[in-house]
């Protein structure tokens, strides 16, 4: 016997739903199988750039913003820097730029706007990364003007950490005119550094070993400053020092036998001056001044000669490294268990400044034998 047509649909429906049930049982199923594939090979490359808008070299442009535009979406959080922001830099700086995230492209533009006949250099740093964490180990530079030219000139030069005796590494450099206009640029791994496309005049140059990256001069961070005369190009050295007000005074003295004491400074002394043996003295407990053989920096401290000067690397300092002790060798030996007096005044600091200062050393007293174990 036949069903009736009103059975025979809702069997129907019945079926379908079963059937649906069973398709996406299926596909839930094979989803969480874990020998499904992964779908290709993990993708451990960086992002690459593609394209920078404006061209480079573009004369008489106003962009809204300059795009650098990526074959993939990068991160909005570089593991490497605080804010996105922080890996890019436009110069000319008026106020720090806006940074927008727009997936594979990011936009920049000054705060204040493009200003007109200027120049501007703008640079991405390395550390931009990925959604998966690949960072991107190099970075871009691209230039335009607002004006008909760009000029043909360059500041280039070191920065050195002057009492580290090394190149700075990511060390800031500015470019400061009379009307406060700052030109930025970043050093490499060799410390170098170029300012290109200056218009020509007066610039106060200062070199900061920026620690927290925040572009500026903070306390306490190492600096120097020159001032530079620019035509058409001019290459500088800078020697970056904590400004210390005060001159280096004894931190501490040390006496590694009877007859040598290293006695160390608070703070970096300039090698530059000739070191007087005068600067220094050893006093008894009765204020009786002991002789002394010698004092001399220690060992590895360069001498600051033409000679020397010639033989440097191209990025080696052409300057004289600071010291923070000299070592004394006595004419005769100290006594153990006796408090001696070291007295100092006249070292000079990076500054030129002096002060006089003191400190107190007894040797210790050897410990007697033990007496030799009866048979």
């Amino acid at each position: 016997m036949g069903l009736s047509p009103r059975v025979a649909r809702a069997e129907g429906r019945i079926a379908v739903r079963l059937t649906l049930w069973a398709a996406a049982t299926t596909l839930a199923l094979g989803c969480a199988s874990p020998g499904m594939p992964p779908g290709g090979p993990p993708d451990v490359e960086a992002p690459r750039l593609i394209g920078i808008a404006p061209d480079s070299g573009r004369v008489s442009v106003t962009p809204r913003s300059v795009i650098f535009r990526f074959d993939e979406v990068v991160s909005e959080t570089p593991p490497g820097a605080t804010t996105l922001a922080n890996l890019f830099v436009i110069s000319p700086q008026h106020g720090s730029p806006v940074v927008e995230w727009q997936r594979e492209e990011i936009s920049v533009r000054p705060r204040r706007g493009w200003r007109p006949n200027t120049t501007y250099t703008i640079s991405m740093l390395p550390g931009l990364a990925d959604l998966r964490g690949n960072v991107k180990k190099d970075g871009a530079v691209t230039l335009f003007s607002t004006g008909p030219v760009i000029p043909a000139t360059a500041i280039t030069g070191v920065l050195f950490d002057w009492a580290a005796g090394a190149p700075v590494v990511a060390g800031l450099v500015q470019a400061i005119t009379a009307d406060s206009t700052i030109y930025l640029a970043y050093t490499d791994s060799a410390g170098a550094f170029t300012l290109p496309h200056l218009p020509a005049g007066s610039y106060v140059l200062n070199g900061v070993v920026d620690g927290n990256r925040n572009r500026a001069l903070d306390p306490r961070e190492a600096w120097d400053t020159v001032t530079v005369a620019l035509t058409d190009t001019a290459r500088v050295e800078l020697f970056a020092f904590v400004h210390d007000s005060a001159g280096p005074r004894i931190q501490d003295v040390l006496a590694p036998d009877s007859v040598t004491l290293r006695v160390q400074f608070n703070l970096p002394v300039d090698a530059r001056a000739t070191l007087d043996p005068a600067w220094i003295s050893v006093h008894s407990p009765d204020s009786v001044a002991l002789a002394i053989a010698s004092v001399t920096p220690p060992d590895g401290t360069p001498v600051d000669t033409a000679a020397t000067r010639a033989r440097v690397r191209p990025t080696a300092m052409t300057r004289a490294r600071p010291y923070n002790e000299v070592v004394v060798t006595m004419a005769a030996p100290l006594r153990p268990g006796v408090e001696y007096t070291v007295r100092a005044s006249g070292f000079p600091g990076l500054l030129g400044r002096t002060a006089p200062s003191s400190h107190t050393i007894t040797l210790p007293v050897p410990t007697p034998a033990a007496p030799p174990t009866p048979p």
